[in-house]
């Protein structure tokens, strides 16, 4: 009885059973119609031109000057069939409406100046926006060797010639791939239409006429109206081609004939990066939401003390309070009956998961959008909610959304553009990002069998807040440029502070041409010529890790830092990153309760601790909770140091004038370092989520490795070289 599940899907397979099938048809390039698993053709073209001047001339013996000028033309990125479907700001903003500034009237419930979206078809050569004419792109570069001087400069500077000042400026701009438009496009409805088969009854594999294709609208009545849980996708009409501003500034001093040290600041700042920006960011303040929810959380709190039960409907109850918006998605109910405690009806007034988003200790007010306490990529998936949860909220539920607008609501109460809840996009270039850094190199010829090359650098890089899918986090404010932590909520990429490195090669000064052996002949000279040993290391400060928009409790960031590092549990092998106490009250914190007492599930946390950024004082007004009214938007450390040193011994001995056989080992991370990848984003998706059932122990501990070479490895080899 218990496996009867598992045995009735067994017979369903052997039997050929088939109880629904999903397909697609595809438009056809040709006849501009659907066919039923036909072949989809995306055709598309971008054109690119490039004019470049440069001259190089010396004023002086001492001095060079390089200057160049590139005008480069990207045309924009145009089908060349029928194919694609296109949006631009009419299609994304939909009812709500362009405003005066040419965006959508965001954050403004109830204002519908536009109509339901519709896409229309994208013809072939229509460009995707306007052509951007204006990319200059001059170059500079500046070499001086001053003369010598007898003073005390002179002697800093050394003899003629040791001396070298080197500056350069350069621009240069990006070039988008075709993939960077044909996905959003692809993303559009039109080029194809889902389709499943659900019979009354189960049909069998054996019955033909049983699986022919469903029945589907061939022709396509363009403007098309978007599927309910599909994104809208387009370009800002004058979106601009990317481009990013180098500055080096230098001086090379020689140590001798055959050694130099260089010093150089090296910057960089990118320009008009793009970015997603979806308009369908989910508001919860000016339509009032906010407050209400503040209302239910305490109408939950009395109806519990006054003996009501765990509910958060108005009862009349003392410390009750109506809550009209609630009531109008739940039960269709308008604002003028709120005050009627028996309009309260039905179980989504006492439903555990609702009541859970009520958490005193971390209320998520976003949740009921979607019923979801998960959001892992907010504004990206359609403002709080995922693939499979966004048809269960207010907006997504086609019960809720049927009783709001019976109730008086407007279907733009939460989003701009309700047709659309995967989200509604246009790419601009709204991103910025910025390098600093100090190097200082040194570098030895080789001479004497020895040649080497160390560095050091110390840098600091900075980007415009966006998602792993270039999304940004919320359009409530401006994103501000953070260090460049490589998590999911931070900028794209990681910024490491510093580096060293140091290659060094030596060729061992016996056998043939040297003094040691150097009279030797036949065997012995081969045995003792053509020795090598090659050394390259690598240290680096450790990986920045950003722990989350989370408030910290009895510590500082001094703190923080100081007790972020490797500990290993001696009992379970396991490596975390913060004091056992740390995590277990941050479990503490984090395990609320919407009905207990305390606010908490289990033990009140103590002592230090890191909470939710939502709270009792505070909520944050944004989806992706990082903009940081209520916490520390971005709580960035740095992780353990990275260090790996690779060893190389061969012999080369020769065949003939021109050939040889070079036999060794490489031993790459020669010490068995092993370089662990800290655990971050406390309260977040990637360490301790929202949602109770996965905030555990395990989510802080540290398993993985960074580097290509995790353990020492071995490598015997023999090359023959002509």
């Amino acid at each position: 009885a218990a496996q009867l599940t598992a045995a009735q899907n067994l017979y369903d397979l052997i039997t050929g059973r088939v109880s629904s099938f999903s397909s697609e048809a595809r438009i056809d390039e040709n006849s501009g119609t659907y066919a039923f698993l036909g072949a989809s053709m995306q055709r598309a073209r971008m054109r690119e031109f490039d004019l470049y001047v440069q001259d190089q001339w010396q004023p002086r013996s001492n001095l060079t000057l390089n200057l160049g000028l590139r005008y480069g033309r990207q045309s924009p990125f145009y089908p060349t069939n029928n194919a694609y479907t296109h949006a631009g700001m009419t299609e994304v903003c939909g009812i709500s409406g362009v405003s005066a500034n040419g965006t959508c009237n965001l954050f403004q419930p109830g204002v519908q100046t536009g109509q339901p979206t519709k896409l229309p078809q994208y013809t072939s050569g229509t460009l995707a926006y306007n052509t951007d004419t204006n990319n200059f792109a001059p170059t500079l570069g500046v070499v001086w060797v001053p003369e010598h001087r007898d003073d005390w400069l002179g002697k800093l500077m050394g003899r003629a010639g040791d001396f070298v000042l080197r500056a350069g400026y350069a621009r240069n701009y990006s070039r988008a791939g075709l993939s960077d438009f044909t996905t959003p496009f692809s993303n559009n409805t039109g080029l194809t239409q889902s389709l499943t088969r659900t019979p009354s009854t189960v049909f069998l594999f054996r019955d033909p006429g049983a699986l022919a294709p469903p029945s589907f609208d061939a022709t396509p009545s363009y403007p098309l109206a978007p599927s309910l849980t599909s994104s809208i996708n387009g370009f800002a009409a004058n979106i601009q081609v990317p481009s990013a501003d180098s500055v080096s500034v230098g001086v090379q001093r020689a140590l001798d004939r055959n050694t130099a040290i260089e010093v150089r600041y090296v910057g960089t700042w990118g320009h008009d990066i793009w970015l997603n920006q979806n308009y369908n960011e989910f508001d919860i303040f000016n339509n009032g939401f906010v407050d209400e929810f503040r209302k239910a959380q305490a109408n939950l709190q009395a109806n519990i003390a006054a003996g009501r039960g765990n509910t958060f409907a108005f009862t009349g109850v003392p410390g009750t309070s109506p809550l009209p918006i609630f009531l109008a998605y739940f039960n269709g109910v308008n604002s003028v009956s709120a005050g009627d405690p028996a309009k309260y009806t039905g179980s989504n007034w006492t439903n555990s998961t609702n009541l859970g988003f009520l958490a005193i200790r971390n209320p998520n007010p976003f949740a009921f959008a979607c019923l979801s306490a998960g959001t892992s990529n907010p504004v990206g998936s359609g403002a709080g909610c995922s693939a499979t949860t966004r048809q269960n909220g207010f907006i997504g539920n086609a019960t809720f959304r049927a009783n709001a607008a019976a109730a008086g609501l407007p279907a733009n109460f939460f989003i701009v553009n309700p047709d659309a809840l995967s989200g509604a996009f246009i790419t601009d270039g709204v991103g910025v990002s910025r390098y600093n850094a100090l190097q200082v190199e040194m570098r030895r010829r080789l001479a004497g069998g020895l040649q080497a090359q160390a560095s050091y650098t110390l840098g600091r890089q900075y980007g415009t807040v966006a998602d792993t899918n270039r999304n940004l986090l919320t359009l409530r404010a401006p994103s501000p440029a953070l260090r460049a932590t490589g998590d999911a909520g931070g900028a794209v990429g990681s910024d490491i502070t510093s580096t060293f490195k140091l290659n060094v090669v030596y060729d061992l000064p016996i056998g043939e041409g040297h003094r040691v052996g150097g009279d030797s002949n036949g065997f012995v000279s081969h045995l003792l010529s053509g020795w090598q040993v090659g050394v390259a290391s690598i240290i680096r400060s450790g990986e920045l890790i950003d722990l989350g928009n989370v408030r910290m409790v009895g510590m500082t960031k001094d703190d923080l830092q100081g007790m972020f590092q490797l500990r290993f549990d001696a009992v379970g092998n396991h490596v975390y990153m913060l004091p056992q106490e740390v995590i277990d009250q941050t479990i503490n914190a984090f395990n609320v309760s919407a009905t207990s007492p305390t606010g908490y599930a289990g033990a009140p946390p103590s002592g230090r601790y890191f909470a939710p950024a939502n709270g009792p004082d505070c909520i944050e007004l944004d989806s992706a909770q990082r903009y940081g009214a209520c916490a520390s938007q971005s709580l960035v450390v740095t992780g353990p140091m990275f260090g790996q040193t690779d060893l190389l011994f061969s012999k080369r001995t020769k065949v003939t004038s021109r050939t040889n056989v070079q036999v060794g080992v490489n031993v790459l991370n020669l010490f068995n370092q092993p370089n662990f990848i800290p655990v971050g984003q406390v309260g977040g998706n990637t360490s301790i989520s929202a949602a109770n059932a996965t905030n555990v122990l395990s989510n802080y501990e540290v398993t993985q490795l960074a580097g290509t070479n995790t353990s020492r490895l071995i490598e015997l080899f023999m090359r023959f070289n002509w």
